[in-house]
């Protein structure tokens, strides 16, 4: 599944994580609790209308419900009842963490690269994920979704990551796993690796992305490459 262009590689100065579906298994987790409500309840809640929803922020996923499920449908009441769930299951197991995330993280802080999090979730929640799984020390700049006008697939939260970590945005690495995500990074002008969580990458996807890759491990490899490259340029420079 990786991509064989590694363009950019060489320029990144700062790598920007998504966070549910790309850090951690919460999406996948919400979901499942929103079809057990839906059963509960004898709502049409299907998993068609979930993946609509893969890294939209509040607002976005409130309007797909009413859309799906009309005008009247309760989202407030049953989104207590999915955040219950939630919450029960992430104090019995804790915060499940993708493959990969740990080594990445200190890869990255090892190598000098700004780490950064644009994540469409709001602050206390994500804050909490962060503190959770403990990862927050990883994180010095952060960005939630209640800290931009726009959501995604506007480029909105990538554009303010970047000008936090102080990096153009074409050396800031964008790390997603949905198709909105990928298409906010790409309209921010970032080169962005698609690390796909439930949705499997479309040709957009793949015009769209520098790589795609099955887990955040292969970050390290593509990244590791472009410093490589960097060096052999510079020591090209000075005997040339």
């Amino acid at each position: 599944m990786t991509g064989g262009v590694r363009k950019g590689a060489a320029m990144i100065q700062a790598v920007v994580f998504d966070m549910d579906g790309l850090m951690f298994d919460t999406e996948r987790l919400a979901s499942d609790a929103w079809l057990k409500i839906g059963k509960l309840h004898g709502l049409p809640i299907t998993e068609s209308v979930m993946n609509r929803m893969k890294g939209l922020r509040l607002e976005a996923c409130i309007s797909i419900f009413q859309e799906e499920l009309g005008e009247d449908f309760d989202y407030w009441a049953l989104r207590k009842e999915r955040t219950e769930y939630v919450n029960r299951w992430i104090q019995e197991h804790g915060v499940p963490v993708k493959p990969g995330l740990r080594e990445l993280l200190a890869w990255l802080k090892g190598h000098g690269y700004k780490i950064a999090l644009a994540t469409s979730t709001y602050r206390k929640t994500a804050s909490r994920y962060l503190e959770l799984a403990q990862v927050s020390g990883y994180f010095p700049y952060q960005v939630f979704g209640d800290m931009v006008e726009n959501g995604k697939p506007e480029p909105d939260i990538f554009l303010r990551a970047a000008r936090e970590v102080e990096t153009p945005p074409g050396q800031c690495l964008v790390l997603e796993d949905s198709y909105a995500g990928v298409e906010a990074g790409w309209r921010a002008g970032c080169p962005v690796i698609m690390v796909p969580d439930v949705l499997l990458p479309t040709e957009r996807e793949k015009g769209r992305t520098v790589a795609c890759v099955k887990t955040l491990h292969e970050v390290i490899p593509w990244l590791a490459e472009g410093q490589k490259k960097e060096r052999e340029d510079g020591f090209g420079l000075q005997i040339g």
